[in-house]
Formats: structure tokens, C-alpha cells, sequence
């Protein structure tokens, strides 16, 4: 049965900052630049086309099982994040995508969770779990038609999420160096303290003649 983190009797008032850095997504676009290099050479070089078939079905399975690895690291940073009291592990939110027909619905079901959470704690805003969904859709049906478009929405999406996460470690943090003051000149503590106060003169009473 499916329960929010928010408006139960266990809400987390509490966060601490996670160990696990956020996923390497620029791979994803690796995957899809791949992708596109080798359909422009199948175009012009009129190559073999059961054995392009292959590799781009190969790339496209790569591209899928390394989007739920990326959806893994943000929810094994979100469960550190809420000392593991987040409502689904990092297991369940990347194996779900592999049930079938459910894994529509988890489309929209886990973005819906992290919206709600990270915009409940006020230090950054995203977007709505429906829009997010949304958009990871899209990029499941794109890739009908074009599989390095349709990659490289999907993870587009996926480095908004993990960047939306980032932020919101990055202000569990507190203040970071480039936010402090800039430090004195450490020149002026060698310089001598020049008074502006004039210096009496001595005056001397003349001798007794």
C-alpha cells in the first residue's frame, strides 16, 4: 500500500547530509550521441541493416538499464538523506520500471514522491511529479521514432531531477565558502599604525641666566 512521506505520524523533521554523490547522467548522453553517430552512418554509408538493427537495440537496452541505475543513486541519496525513513528503497524505485504495464504508473509515481518531498522542505522548487512523468513518457514514445531524441529526453529529465537534488543537499549544507565574505588584505597587518593624532611638542623653559 502506498504511503507519502508527508502527513503521517513518522513525517521526517530531520535530514542529514547523504555520502552517496549524485549519478553520472552525462553517460545517458554518451549512449544517445552513439546512437545518433551510428544512424547518420547507416544513412550515408549504407550499411548492413540487420546488423546496425542489433547494435542500436543493444544501445537502447544499455540507455535503459543505466537510467534506472541513475534512478537508484537518487533514491539510495534520498533514503540517507531521511535517515532511510524515505518510502521506497533504492531497489524499489529501479526495479519497478521492469514490471510490466505497472512500470507506466511508476513513470509517474516516484517523481510524484521526491516533487512532494523536496518541495515540502522549501529550499528548492520542481516541478509537479505529473509534469515530470509526463515528460518521462514522452521520452518512452519518441523513442519509437527516433531512439537518440527519445534517450536523450529521458535523461535530460534525469539530470533535472538529480540537479533539483543536488541543490536541495547543497542547502541542508548551510553556508558554503564562496558564500563568505571575501578575507582581508593580509598586507595590511604588516603595514606600521600611522595615528592621526599630532604629537605634542616639548617645550622647554629657558635656563636661569
Amino acid at each position: 500500500m502506498f504511503t507519502s512521506i508527508m502527513g503521517t505520524d513518522k513525517e521526517i523533521t530531520t535530514e542529514q547530509v547523504p555520502k552517496s554523490s549524485p549519478p553520472w547522467v552525462w553517460v545517458g548522453f554518451v549512449l544517445a550521441g552513439i546512437f545518433f553517430t551510428i544512424e547518420i552512418a547507416f544513412v550515408f554509408l549504407e550499411l548492413d541493416e540487420r546488423g546496425i538493427d542489433l547494435i542500436l537495440r543493444v544501445i537502447v537496452i544499455a540507455g535503459w538499464i543505466y537510467y534506472t541505475v541513475c534512478v537508484h543513486r537518487i533514491h539510495k541519496i534520498l533514503n540517507e538523506l531521511t535517515h532511510n525513513r524515505y518510502p521506497y528503497t533504492p531497489g524499489e524505485a529501479a526495479g519497478k520500471h521492469y514490471i510490466p504495464f505497472y512500470n507506466v504508473v511508476w513513470l509517474f509515481r516516484w517523481p510524484a514522491e521526491l516533487s512532494r518531498y523536496i518541495n515540502s522542505k522549501g529550499r528548492v522548487r520542481i516541478l509537479s511529479g505529473g509534469a515530470i512523468g509526463a515528460m518521462l513518457l514522452l521520452s518512452l514514445l519518441l523513442r519509437l521514432f527516433d531512439g537518440a531524441f527519445g534517450m536523450a529526453l529521458l535523461f535530460g529529465v534525469t539530470m533535472y531531477v538529480s540537479a533539483k537534488l543536488k541543490a536541495h543537499v547543497k542547502g541542508l549544507q548551510g553556508v558554503t565558502a564562496d558564500q563568505l565574505p571575501p578575507l582581508p588584505d593580509p598586507r595590511i597587518f604588516s603595514r606600521p599604525i600611522e595615528s592621526s593624532t599630532p604629537v605634542p611638542e616639548v617645550v622647554k623653559e629657558p635656563s636661569a641666566g
